[in-house]
This record gives C-alpha cells, structure tokens and sequence, in this order.
C-alpha cells in the first residue's frame, strides 16, 4: 500500500496558449510553426483539414470527455493507426504509430512529443511522461509517419499536446473531484480568466491510485500556470512553467500462464526491494509570435526542463538527473496573388540534454556497490522548410526537408587511477547529417472531399546505450540510424450536409537498418559482449479508416447528439531480411517474413456519443484488438481480447454563475482479460519468461463531480 504524504514541492505551471485580438487577413495567428489547424474528426463538424495532405488523428475535449480523462491510453487508442500503452497503473508510457516505436520496451523511441509548442521528447531519443498532468489537455494531434519538413529526426510520427484553453471573455474557479475503484482519487482545481488582452489558467491537481497488484500504487501531484499576453496588434507572449512530482510503484511482468488464468500476482524480485519509479520535473518555455508585416511573421520558442528519476526495481537502483534547454524558430512567409497562394516555413530548432546517471547493486532495498556513474551529454539541431503552393483548379503541392545532425559523447567517471581495472565506457559519436526530404500532391474534389498522394523520409538516431560499447570501452562508429521513406495515398472530407465524416488513407512505411542487439563471443582477453548493429528491415502495409456519422446534431432537439463512429485498422507489417544479428552464423536465427511483434493484423474500435436538451449525456466504446505476436519468431502471441467502456452523466448551467458535470462510467464492463503493456524479444528466452503487464481483470468503476462558478 502506498504511504500518503505530502507534497514534496510546490510549483505552478504556465502553459501558453495563443489569445489574439482580430487581425488582418496575413497575420501569424493561424501561420504557427507545429500547428495544423483541424478539428476532432469524431466531432462531425466540417474543418479545414481538407488540405493537408497526411493523416493526421485528433482528439478534441469532448474526445476526452468521453472517460475519465486521467490517462491518455483511452481516447489515444480510437485513432487508428495508434497505439499507446502503459507500465504501471499511470506512467511508463509507450506510444507506436504505423507499427514504429515497438523496438524498446521503455518509454518509446522514434516519436517525437511536444507539450504547447514545448519538446517533451529529449536529445537523447527518450519520451518520459509520467509527469504529464493528462487531465488538463484540451487537444491531442497525431501525425503519423515521418514529418521532416516540420520537426525534423522521428519515423513513427509527433504528437502535438495541448493543455486547456480559459472561455473567451469569462473569469472561472472550477473544482472537479474523481474517485473510483482501487483506491482512485483526482482533485482538480482550477481558476481561469480570459480578455482581450490575456489569459490566465492555475490548476493544482492531485491523483492517487493503491492499484489492484500488491505494489502497484500511483500517487501524483501536478502544479500548473499558463499565461497569454496581448503585447501589441504585431505581437503576443506567452510563458509556460510546470512542476509535478511521480510516484509509479512496480509490481512486475507476468507469464501468459498467470494472467490468462486471471491470478493476481506481483514479482516477489520487485516487492523485495521496494521497486518503484519516482520522478521530480520542471518545464518551462516561452514563445513569442511576432507579425513582421502583411507576408511575413516569425515564431520562437526557448525552453528547458529537468527532472530527478529514482528508480529501485528487481535487479539494482537507478539514479538519473536530467537537463534539457533548446529552441526553436520558424519564419513564416504568405502570400495570395489571386492564382496562386504560397505559404512558407524556414526555420531551425536546436536541443542539448545533459544526464547524469548512477546505478547500483540493490538486494533487500538496500543499497550496495556503484555498478556505473556516466555522464551524458546529447544534442540535436536541424534547419528545415516547408513550402505550401495552392495552385488553379484546386490543386496544392507541398514540399520541404530538413538537414538534421545528432551527437552524443559520454563520460565514464568510474574511469580513473582508483579502478584500474574498470572498462571505460566514455566515448563520443557524431552522425553524418542526414537530409529529410517531403513532399505531397493534394486535389480538392469540392468543397467537401479531398484526395492527396504524400512521400517522407525519417530517421531515429539510437539511443547512447547503443552508441558506447561498455565491454570494450568504446564508440561504435559503423552504427547507422534508422531511417525509413513512407508512402501514402488518402482521401478525407464530410458528406451529407457535414454528418459523415471520414478519412482514409493506405501507407507503405519501407523501415531500412533496424538495430539488433548481436552478442560477440569471447576472444583472447575479451569476454563475451554485447554490441548494436544495423541487422535488418522492415515493411509496414496498412490501412486506416475512422468514419463518423451524426445522425441527430441539433441544439434544439430533445437528442441533441446522436453520433456513432468507428475506426478501422489494418496492419501487414512483415520482416525482411531480418536476422537476430549480423554473425550470420549457425546461431543466427532468420526473422525474415514473420509479423512484426507488438502489432495486431486488425484493430477495430466502435462508439457511440449520446447528449441530450435536458443534458444527460452517454458514451460507450467497444475495442477489438486481434492476436499480437510478442516475439519475433512469431511462436508466442498475446490473445485478442474485446474492451466496453462506458459513462454516464448529466451536467448543465444552473442560473448564471453556476455549471455542474456529475458523471459515473467503467473501463472494462465484461471483465475481460487484457494487458496494457507488452514486452518484446526476440525468442523466449524460458517457459517462465514474462512479458505481459495486465489490467484488472474486473471492471474498474468511477465517479465523480466538476463544479464551477462563473464570475
């Protein structure tokens, strides 16, 4: 059981987001660098998506209002295409898009998240969001796929997080509480107030969680304050700071064996030494948008974060402090000669992460010998563009590039006189440059449908654990990125008088150097080691579909909404010339053709959004997820499971100060047996090998209560 405390520290977070007075028709306001401007498509409403030429899924508020909105999983998991899991009962999260992203089973690799314009992916490659208060998004887009042209290095794709945004003109105090099964409970308070020339959001929340493992409680405390200032008619600021406090406990992998039975087990090699997951962070990030003239503006970002991880687990202790600073810049160029309308991006981002990471025996939860103590220090910088030409007969080209570099060099501080027998692990490695290249053909049917044909080029750097040879002390220089070119074809838009919704799109992302770990027997002095090489490739076919039909969507009706939807995800992902490593000997084993573990052939996610005059409200989800091979042999698979979801509410304006939301819902209504998390390798190494970190078997209910008052 977790042990309640207090907080730690106290901090606020400011979260920009852009409140500008009306302008004139060439401004920035709708011109910012990382920004696509689209709508939830679940929402029904005709946007202006139409014109951009990839696939691109978002959830909009109501999106996330459709569970309880304190994990992403739930509402990241109805875009198809993607796939989002989770260690512990809030943190360790893993996100994969188009079957990318599966090739380290922590936090994600080859994704690139932002946070309000605000990079939470580090220099490193690693995406930790344990400390993300998810409660507080009001939008989530997903770009799947390389997108060079605009964020530079990042096969799988970026995902754009934004926190709320304060009612135009309106000065709020909202409290919401939530508890639930295990032990739920969430606090939210939040003061909000908007003008013409700021706005202003403070939100405290508190989360906490016992688990339903022995040893897999959460407790969270996030602080956060946003500002938006109006500087002139040319210029807007905004400051954004964050501070939260994680503590994830451990309880451990299982065996197929013991979570199909359905057993509620915990690892006995984590509960004796106390294992957990503590993280202490701070972001921060300014951003200016400043109107030089009717055709050109520019953006810039500065920012940092830092955080402290503190991690006892089954076999030892980790201790890692961590500071990243970087920026980004973008100047925007527009102009509409009445045939032809150009819009413009040139820009660079710069960023440097530098780590300091311990880690030691442990045995009992007590602390033995220093087993490593290296220093870090990562850094990434591109120069990129983007160019948007919208041509007669409804016809835009869109092409770009960036030109990205990578370096990383490590310090090895047990290398010294007093161990002379240590082997140094320090090195440096800095990757040739690697050129991006993007570019798309859209055609606008009418007003309503649209078709486009997109080529991009992507690159995941590894991370420095893969870089520096620990054995032998050394840089692996002959070690490449991964890089991939992704082909799509799609069609989106809305028919019927906007109720039907939909896009489509087809993709062929061609994977080139996967990276394999390859053991190198002994030799003389040299003992047995491990290495990283470029082994193998990659082919993803797919399709996506997400179709929405609102077949009552009226503010008059007694059914003010009746909307069903459905997603649609299909995945012929295969190996090729893939092998367990590059000795390419008897005991190299040949994946060559074999399904891509951590991905099923088919995904297929249903709902259904129900609002009412009187304003009660239901949502209900179904989920499918087909057999997923979890080793790259393909012998061994997690079964398919089916996942209801469900909640009820009723919320309404009482008077005018007043607005109260009460809601009651459940994950999982049919009990169904499912996991959140999926380990992978490339064999099983024994009969007892776990990989799967399971959900309650029973369903996990919930409840709660928003209150605002309007001043």
């Amino acid at each position: 059981m977790l042990k309640k405390t207090g907080l730690s520290l106290f901090s606020v977070f400011s979260s920009f987001v852009l409140v500008a007075q009306e302008a004139p028709k060439d401004t920035t306001r709708t011109q910012t660098l990382n920004t696509v401007q689209v709508t939830s498509w679940s929402a029904g409403k005709k946007d202006n998506q139409l014109d951009v030429p990839r696939s691109v899924g978002v959830l909009s508020a109501e999106d996330f209002h459709r569970n309880n909105g304190l994990s992403l999983e739930n509402s990241l998991n109805l875009i198809p295409g993607v796939s989002m899991g989770s260690r512990t009962t809030f943190g360790g999260q893993r996100i994969i898009i188009r079957g990318y992203g599966n090739n380290t089973n922590f936090n994600g690799q080859g994704v690139q998240v932002l946070l309000n314009n605000i990079p939470i992916t580090d220099a490193t490659g690693a995406t930790i969001l344990d400390d993300i208060d998810f409660a507080t998004l009001g939008k989530v887009e997903v770009v799947k796929g390389p997108a060079s042209s605009l964020y530079g290095a990042g096969v799988a794709g970026v995902v754009n997080l934004f926190t709320l945004k304060p009612r135009p003109n309106q000065t709020r105090f909202v409290e919401e509480n939530t508890g639930g099964s295990n032990g739920l409970w969430r606090t939210n308070t939040r003061f909000e107030t908007a003008n013409e020339h700021s706005s202003l959001l403070v939100n405290y929340g508190h989360q906490e969680q016992e688990g339903w493992r022995t040893n897999s409680a959460s407790r969270k405390d996030y602080a956060q304050f946003s500002g938006d200032f109006y500087v002139s008619d040319k210029n807007t600021l905004s400051a954004y700071f964050a501070y939260a406090h994680s503590l994830e406990q451990l309880a451990g992998e299982m065996t197929d064996s013991i979570i199909y039975h359905r057993i509620v087990w915990s690892d006995p090699a984590y509960l004796v030494n106390g294992s957990k997951t503590v993280i202490e962070s701070f972001r921060a990030g300014l951003t200016d948008n400043y109107r030089i003239d009717g055709h050109f503006s520019n953006q810039t970002t500065v920012y940092t974060n830092s955080y402290t991880l503190n991690q006892p687990f089954a076999h030892g202790l980790t201790d890692n402090q961590a500071f990243t600073f970087g920026g980004r810049t973008g100047f925007v160029y527009s102009s509409d000669t009445g045939n032809v309308t150009v819009h413009a991006i040139l820009g660079a981002q710069f960023q440097k992460t530098i780590a300091f990471n311990k880690s030691y025996n442990l045995a009992n939860n007590v602390p033995g010998g220093i087993r490593g103590d290296l220093q870090n220090s990562s850094q990434g910088y591109n120069v990129f563009t983007e160019w948007k030409f919208s041509l007669p007969a409804k016809w835009i080209v869109t092409a770009g590039g960036s030109l990205d570099f990578t370096e990383y060099a490590i310090a090895d501080m047990l290398a010294n006189s007093a161990n002379p027998t240590h082997a140094n692990q320090s090195g440096d490695k800095s990757f040739s440059p690697v050129f991006m290249p993007r570019i798309s053909l859209l055609k606008l049917l009418n007003e309503h449908v649209s078709v486009y044909a997109d080529l991009s080029r992507g690159y995941t750097p590894p991370p420095t654990s893969n870089v520096i040879n620990s054995v032998l002390g050394t840089a692996n220089k002959s070690l490449k990125p991964e890089s991939a070119f992704q082909y799509e074809i799609g069609s989106k838009g809305d028919l019927l008088d906007g109720k039907l919704s939909y896009q489509l799109a087809l993709f062929d992302l061609d994977i080139r150097n996967k990276i394999v770990a390859q053991q190198v027997p002994a030799s003389g002095t040299t003992p047995t080691y491990t290495t990283y090489v470029n082994a193998g490739r990659q082919q993803n076919l797919g399709a996506e579909l997400a179709l929405s039909y609102a077949i009552v969507n009226s503010p008059n009706s007694a059914v003010t909404l009746l909307r069903p939807f459905v997603t649609y995800t299909y995945s012929d992902f295969k190996y090729k010339d893939f092998y367990s490593d590059n000795n390419h000997n008897a005991a190299t084993l040949n994946f060559s053709n074999n399904k891509v573990a951590g991905v099923a052939p088919n995904v297929v996610n249903l709902g259904i959004d129900v609002q009412t005059k009187p304003g009660f409200y239901a949502y209900l989800t179904y989920r499918h997820v087909d057999a997923v091979p979890y080793t790259f042999d393909n012998k061994y698979s997690a079964r398919p499971f089916n996942l209801f979801n469900g909640k009820i509410g009723y919320r309404s304006q009482l008077g005018n100060h007043f607005s109260v939301d009460l809601y009651a819902g459940a994950d999982n209504l049919t009990n169904s047996t499912y996991y959140s998390f999926l380990f992978f390798s490339g064999t099983l190494a024994g009969t007892t090998d776990p990989h799967f970190l399971p959900m309650p078997y029973n369903a996990a209910w919930y409840g709660g209560a928003k209150l605002a008052y309007i001043f």
